[in-house]
């Protein structure tokens, strides 16, 4: 197999890179495929943009989309072929989930008598399995999705799903389910190393949500369990790559101390035998089964604050100019000189104390009691004045109208529910690492955060549009301090 990964990241150099222990040049942010399909241009022009810009790490899997985000990786390295090789880019595909078509094989073959061995029936619509049988079958459609000879590494996808079995015997020790699950491992790594051998993988490993677990929980997979394993097989194994969960809100990979009779973390195990660590999910966090997005795109946005104090200096202007000018425009009437100093006294109240409520609700209180005393004097001095009077007060009107609803939107904001997460989670973020990532967005910040630590090779962030994209090449291009585990214990969300 060539590759020409080098020389691809030789052209760009406002970009970081990592050369992994297959010799690739790899950048350090991937495009996941998770919700990526054929037939989405939105989703092609995204994977192109990735691609011409510097990002040559893809990861998908046969389950995606059912397949077809590998069609459309597929259908992109078609297009670009003219510009990039297939050797320019390090494509990652896993298998182990049956849905859709996958699993209406699988069913197929279990009623005419010829079941996929060590089938895992997690639910009525999905099914899960790690066998040889499946891993042969599997890989020859999702090279034929691709249109591509190999893939360069083949993953199993979340085997810790055998441990939800419901046909395990409840009978069974904690140590003799792990002793089968291993079992299913070794059989699939010899399957997996026969497939380095023909060509069609350059090397293999695991993606599992539950690679930074603690060691007592039912459902730990050890990477160091599945390297001692890789190495019982051969010293010249291809046991390269683990993948795995890590973000702002899920940190175990960087703090929980669960490799090497619990004296390493995940990502220090990983650093100190050469292993690739991929890091999914770095935006989406999931706390108390809730999923938490680390991204301030789609929260509310609150309004520009310097435009808001100038629409109010606007009217505040617009106010003082017309005092200075009372008698050159004929207003000599007692009654609207009074209702004036009312309604100048509004003003002056609303410029100087606009941004100090403390809730929405204190805002609303004193704004409806304010603008009732704007509004009846503004109608007063209307009835009552000449008609160059009757111009401003149209004309201030109008500019109140427009910053009640601002500084009525501002207050909404600071008081929606997602505005004050993503606060908050920005407060704990700087308290951890003071300076690190202020004064860029959330998702930068997230994504930056996670490749900050010694030991992350790459972080895949699942990119559906061109605009995802620009965010993920301007967080890489920001340069980034090395965190360690002592500085992620900090990071403790509530």
């Amino acid at each position: 197999m060539t590759d020409t990964t080098k020389e691809y990241a030789s052209e760009f150099p406002e970009l970081p890179y990592e050369v992994w222990p297959s010799g690739q040049t790899v950048s350090k942010a991937g495009f996941g495929t998770y919700r990526i399909a054929l037939g989405n241009d939105g989703h092609a022009l995204a994977l192109m943009k990735a691609i011409t810009s510097g990002i040559n790490l893809i990861d998908t899997s046969t389950n995606y989309s059912f397949g077809a985000s590998e069609s459309l990786i597929g259908e992109v390295m078609k297009a670009l072929e003219q510009d990039v090789k297939r050797s320019d880019l390090v494509i990652i595909t896993k298998i182990g989930y049956l849905q859709g078509p996958l699993l209406e094989d699988a069913k197929t073959r279990e009623e005419a008598g010829n079941p996929y061995p060590d089938m895992v029936k997690i639910g009525e619509d999905i099914w899960h399995c790690i066998h040889p049988e499946i891993l042969k079958a599997q890989l020859s459609e999702s090279l034929r999705r691709m249109a591509t000879p190999y893939a360069d590494a083949l993953l199993l996808h979340n085997p810790e799903y055998f441990f939800k079995d419901p046909s395990l015997s409840k009978e069974l020790s904690l140590e003799e389910k792990r002793n089968e699950f291993y079992r299913r491992i070794r059989i699939a790594f010899e399957c997996m190393e026969d497939m380095v051998s023909e060509g069609l993988i350059r090397y293999y490993g695991i993606s599992s949500n539950s690679f930074p677990y603690a060691t007592d929980h039912p459902e730990f997979c050890s990477a160091d369990q599945c390297l001692a394993i890789a190495n019982e097989l051969s010293k010249d194994h291809h046991f390269q790559i683990i993948q795995f969960p890590f973000n702002l809100i899920e940190p175990e990979a960087s703090t929980e101390l669960n490799q090497e009779n619990e004296s390493l973390t995940l990502i220090e195990f990983a650093h100190k035998h050469s292993l690739v660590a991929l890091v999914n999910r770095p935006l989406n966090g999931i706390r108390n089964g809730q999923l938490i997005r680390l991204s301030d795109k789609e929260t509310v946005q609150l309004p520009n604050l310097e435009m808001i104090q100038h629409e109010v200096e606007r009217i505040a202007h617009a106010t003082h100019s017309f005092t200075m000018n009372v008698e050159a425009l004929g207003v000599q009437d007692k009654e609207v000189e009074n209702l004036l100093i009312s309604y100048i006294t509004s003003v002056n109240a609303l410029q100087v104390n606009w941004n100090k409520f403390a809730s929405m609700d204190d805002w609303t209180k004193v704004r409806d009691g304010m603008l009732g005393k704007m509004a009846v004097a503004l109608t007063e001095i209307n009835q009552v004045a000449k008609p160059q009077v009757q111009e401003w007060v149209l004309k201030v009107a109008g500019l109140t109208s427009k910053v009640v609803n601002l500084i009525t939107r501002y207050y909404a904001t600071i008081s929606n529910a997602d505005f004050q997460r993503v606060g908050y989670i920005r407060s704990v973020l700087d308290k951890t690492f003071p300076g690190g990532f202020t004064d860029i967005p959330l998702s930068q910040a997230a994504l930056n955060a996670v490749r900050s630590i010694e030991g992350t090779s790459s972080v895949l962030i699942g990119a559906r549009s061109v605009e995802y994209v620009d965010d993920v090449l301007l967080a890489l291009q920001k340069k980034t301090s090395v965190y360690d585990r002592a500085d992620w214990l900090g990071m403790k969300l509530h």
